[in-house]
């Protein structure tokens, strides 16, 4: 009787204790939610077995109707983890290889690959992000034309250049929402049926998944579910979900507990109700990449079967986020410890720090902090080749490309046994040596970038940005093209408005009449864009030809200008200024930007 008594009363405080732990996380997240201005979230946690989930905030912000746990929600990239589980799930069962060339199941996709023969693109890499592909169009990601069963190969066959293989396949990671709408295509090849109805049967039936879907899910319209919450805007607007081209990426309609189901299959051996499911040893693969250029220089880390090594906090675990319209989601794994916690917010916000969720989760669940590598190691007395300035390579998005090379470039700088990290839109931080060519960032517990030369160029990664050495002189001369070109268009437009105020801008001999009305022009795309929805970026519409046009009449406006000023020996400030103004566009022209076509 009394060991019973003593059981009880072990449960009663152990309860207790859960309540307790439930209603401090509850507290905690709620004082984010508002500080950061977020509608509502839904949550879940599995700690050894156990799964407890929550909610708090607004379903719809109109409505004021509150959310609850067993809301649906939109988890946008998320479905990539799926989406790779399902491939594994098809392995497994010999029914697909995954290193087999992706033209071998899909013979229309030509990809322009100038390594063909030797590397060509593989399952593998459309899995792991390496296979070369950019990571999205415009029109791809911003259209309302796309209906919840578009053809998934259109895609690719609409504009062949989409198919541009960038780096060598296998070689570097490079996020890409093609790549995995790729793979949707894939399954549907291999299975002859849609995507969306073989996983739902072949994969989330099995799991346990029986409130998720891959199909197309909204608020309104013919495929409303009343059980999924409402997506909103950082103004607190809210925005139905709509459909997508690159659905296989991003399309994914869910809960908090089923999540919480998924993350336990995957910290498992790959079993259900003890057969076979995914094999056990791709099981353990994800998260934990071996094959890229920065695998085998040393490093650990990077992105593998949906899954990204992630170090952070003072603890290791395996991480995927979510983005869509109206919605953000973060899932997060810790094998060794069976804890894993997942989180949707219905606040699409641009200003919003998301990461100070991750926090509170990983301490509510008491992940074990992790000893920092440390190493008494000094830097290599050859180190100095590594100093210099760095460029992304590749870029998420070639559409800003040149953005990339003058923004996000880095420089490295060796001062005292540290490598100092500098760029233009982040803090700088330090890369303290733990071997001759890894190094760990400063606030990380392991090592966490890579220095290595490939074809006779330095290279620093740490397995999901790769930067590549580039001249000192090619971006100062970048910057000083981008400064002229700046300084050009600002006296043309001063001078513009003084001799139109002094009724001289239409004389005959006037250098600057042309190039001053196309850069007026300029400003007459902007008010039909700011009211046109930013759903529609990538379409065909009258607001991105406008903006087309004007920008493409500018380079021959300004050469018009220029030729006006030597012939009629103009003003040198007027002539330099209009130079100064050409060789700019020139640049823009060479990079693809002008003329500016958001369809493209």
């Amino acid at each position: 009787m009394i060991k019973y008594l003593f059981l009880l009363f072990i449960i009663f405080f152990s309860n207790m204790s859960m309540a307790q732990k439930s209603e401090l996380l509850e507290k905690k997240l709620k004082r984010i939610l508002i500080d950061e201005n977020l509608t509502g979230a839904v949550w879940s946690t599995v700690d050894n077995e156990i799964i407890t989930t929550g909610a708090l905030g607004l379903k719809n912000s109109n409505s004021k109707k509150l959310i609850n746990s067993k809301n649906s929600v939109q988890v946008g990239s998320l479905a990539k983890v799926l989406i790779a589980t399902g491939m594994l799930r098809l392995s497994s069962q010999g029914k697909i290889d995954i290193d087999s060339p992706v033209n071998k199941v899909l013979p229309n996709i030509v990809f322009d690959n100038p390594w063909k023969n030797t590397n060509p693109v593989t399952i593998r890499d459309l899995l792991n992000h390496t296979s070369g592909l950019e990571d999205a169009r415009f029109w791809q990601v911003f259209s309302t034309k796309p209906t919840y069963n578009s053809p998934l190969e259109k895609i690719f066959l609409k504009d062949p250049s989409v198919l541009k293989i960038r780096t060598k396949p296998g070689s570097r990671f490079s996020y890409s929402n093609m790549g995995y709408s790729m793979l949707g295509l894939i399954i549907e090849k291999i299975t002859h049926e849609s995507y969306e109805d073989y996983l739902n049967t072949n994969l989330l039936k099995p799991l346990g998944m029986n409130n998720s879907t891959f199909k197309f899910v909204s608020q309104k319209g013919r495929n409303a579910d009343e059980n999924l919450i409402m997506g909103h805007f950082d103004d607190g607007t809210t925005q139905e979900n709509i459909p997508m081209y690159l659905r296989p990426a991003g399309q994914f309609t869910t809960t908090a507990n089923d999540m919480a189901l998924f993350a336990k299959f995957l910290m498992s051996d790959g079993t259900i109700n003890g057969e076979s499911f995914v094999k056990t040893e791709l099981l353990k693969q994800m998260g934990r990449p071996v094959s890229i250029e920065s695998n085998k220089e040393g490093l650990n880390s990077g992105y593998q079967f949906g899954l990204s090594y992630r170090d952070r906090y003072g603890v290791v675990g395996y991480f995927h986020r979510g983005n869509t319209v109206g919605f953000r989601a973060i899932f997060y794994l810790f094998p060794e410890e069976k804890k894993a916690f997942f989180i949707s917010f219905n606040t699409d916000s641009e200003t919003a720090n998301y990461q100070k969720f991750n926090e509170v989760f990983i301490e509510h669940l008491g992940i074990e902090k992790k000893l920092k590598t440390t190493s008494n190691i000094s830097l290599d007395s050859d180190i100095d080749v590594y100093e210099g300035f760095y460029r992304l390579n590749p870029v998420r998005f070639e559409k800003f490309a040149y953005l990339d090379l003058l923004f996000n470039s880095i420089q490295v700088n060796k001062i005292d046994n540290e490598l100092i990290v500098k760029s233009i839109q982040n803090n700088s931080y330090a890369l303290l040596p733990v071997s001759e060519n890894l190094f760990r960032k400063q606030d990380r517990v392991r090592v966490s970038h890579v220095l290595y030369e490939q074809n006779n160029k330095q290279l620093i990664s740490d397995g999901l940005v790769t930067y590549e050495k580039v001249s000192v002189l090619y971006l100062v001369l970048m910057w000083l093209n981008l400064i002229l070109g700046l300084l050009g268009v600002i006296i043309i437009l001063i001078r513009g408005f003084y001799f139109l105020i002094k009724k001289q801008l239409f004389s005959g001999k006037q250098a600057l009449t042309v190039p001053f009305i196309s850069m007026m022009l300029l400003f007459l795309p902007l008010p039909f864009l700011m009211n046109q929805s930013f759903l529609s970026l990538g379409d065909l519409t009258f607001e991105n030809i406008l903006l087309a046009l004007v920008t493409g009449v500018l380079p021959i406006a300004i050469i018009f200008g220029f030729i006006k000023a030597v012939r009629n020996k103009a003003y040198v400030i007027d002539t330099l200024s209009i130079l100064f103004t050409l060789q700019w566009i020139i640049v823009l022209i060479c990079w693809n930007i002008i003329p500016f076509r958001l369809w493209a």
